[in-house]
């Protein structure tokens, strides 16, 4: 009889565990349908950005050289423009720029783990003690 007893226990532990899993399973769905929307928020948002900038580029683009140019017309109007060297430079720097604007340089203190710094912490030490 102990046995059966045993058997039944571990049949019931067994339902147990198999509706926690079942449970789990809903909780990761849910966290995975979450999970694609804020995505596709996100890809929501970075499109309404990018059309917007696409936009205000375009609103450039006829402001400076007509409504009435074509696609072609443009791109050769700008290989024309980028042939002149100066041109070529100006956009270089300009992209300089922004890079270094958008990718603010790392100050590392200086000195910080070398051995005379180390020297000076050993020697406050020895005078404290």
């Amino acid at each position: 009889m102990p046995k059966k007893n045993d058997v039944d226990e571990m049949r019931d532990k067994l339902a147990r565990l198999n509706e926690r899993t079942k449970s789990a399973e809903d909780g990761l769905k849910k966290l995975e349908e979450k999970r694609k929307k804020v995505q596709n928020l996100i890809a929501e948002e970075e499109r309404k950005k990018r059309t917007h900038n696409l936009c205000c580029v375009g609103g450039l683009v006829y402001k400076y050289f007509g409504d009435d140019i074509s696609p072609e017309e443009f791109k050769e109007m700008l290989d024309f423009l980028f042939a002149i060297d100066e041109v070529q430079d100006f956009v270089t720097n300009e992209k300089r720029k922004r890079f270094l604007r958008d990718n603010q340089p790392v100050i590392i203190p200086e000195n910080t783990n070398s051995e005379e710094s180390i020297f000076e912490i050993e020697n406050a030490k020895n005078e404290n003690a």
